[in-house]
């Protein structure tokens, strides 16, 4: 009984291939045919010799689904089996259509595919006869060589402006001595009428009395314009990651009789994500290149042993539209 049953499968795997493709070869002659007829539809607005040309393309491609079909006519017997290709016009669009009809005005089958020129039916005639003689969707026609330009179409998109920018800003720490000590910023930002989205590297640092810090941060983040005018104030925030380093001096006394006394310091630092809010002016929005005053405060998501720093600056910006190609990087 199991030899039995490993002989089925056997012939089962090899010859029910063949049964079945010898079937469908039967059913795609049938339904093929020996003498269609291929008719030149309606092509109005399009030149008579574009239309010859096209459907003369769809009579090859019919010829290769095995289809026996004579080159394009206008007209043909009211018993034939007809193939009737059209082109109509749609202000620049051109849809080209193909239908099997049997008898002649009764449809069976219909297939159609937009194009952008009469030219693109090169790549649209292949895919619009294999899609009727199989049955197929259109879409799943496509290959590489055959996209036409409806099956990419161009998205369309609000537009905005890129920039660059670069500042300088002074900082305070609240809790330390440090008060305007300069730092900078270098950025990029793509703004649109009310929004915008940006981001910045910045760089700021100093000493004041015993404390002296470092603050580095890399920031993602948007703003919002509250008006569409050359000058308008806009609030905003992001996210950041930030590097601080933090020391302070103590004086300590080495001998109380005769006096005297030495600084020992104590330095800790760590890095790690934050948040930033910012509120600003921006000026010359109407021209290529604009002027910001912002105000911005840097919270830290982690704190050091014995110091949190929260920096506050307020600095000035010059900002400017810039295209790759400018830069030679095309």
């Amino acid at each position: 009984m199991f030899y039995r049953l490993v002989v089925l499968m056997v012939a089962l795997t090899f010859i029910a291939p063949f049964v079945l493709s010898a079937q469908q070869n039967l059913v795609q002659t049938e339904t093929k045919g020996s003498d269609a007829v291929l008719l030149i539809g309606d092509y109005q607005g399009i030149d008579e010799t574009d239309a010859q040309s096209a459907a003369l393309l769809v009579a090859l491609e019919l010829r290769k689904q095995g289809i026996s079909v004579g080159d394009p006519v206008y007209e043909a017997d009211t018993s034939a089996s007809v193939y009737r290709i059209s082109f109509r016009r749609l202000g620049g669009k051109i849809l080209v259509h193909l239908t099997q009809e049997t008898p002649i005005g009764t449809i069976i089958i219909e297939r159609q595919l937009w194009i952008t020129s009469i030219e693109e039916i090169i790549e649209a005639a292949p895919r619009v006869v294999e899609a009727l003689v199989h049955k197929k969707s259109i879409g799943s026609t496509v290959d590489i060589e055959s996209v036409v330009e409806d099956d990419a179409p161009v998205l369309r998109k609000i537009s905005g402006e890129s920039l660059w920018s670069i500042g300088l800003f002074g900082t305070s720490v609240p809790g330390t001595n440090l008060n305007g000590e300069l730092g900078f910023e270098a950025g990029l930002s793509y703004q649109m009428p009310t929004y915008a989205v940006e981001t910045e590297f910045r760089m700021t640092g100093g000493e004041s009395g015993n404390d002296s810090f470092v603050f580095g941060t890399w920031s993602i983040g948007g703003r919002y314009f509250f008006s569409k005018r050359n000058i308008s104030p806009y609030v905003g925030g992001g996210l950041a990651l930030s590097g601080v380093n933090y020391e302070t001096r103590i004086e300590r006394e080495y001998d109380r009789f005769w006096g005297g006394s030495y600084y020992d310091s104590k330095s800790e630092g760590d890095t790690g994500t934050g948040i930033y809010v910012i509120g600003g002016i921006e000026m010359l929005r109407l021209s290529r290149n604009r002027l910001t005053l912002e105000l911005r405060v840097d919270r830290t998501l982690f704190r050091l042993p014995t110091q949190d720093v929260m920096p506050i600056t307020l600095g000035i910006f010059f900002s400017s539209n810039y295209i790759l190609g400018d830069f030679g990087l095309f």
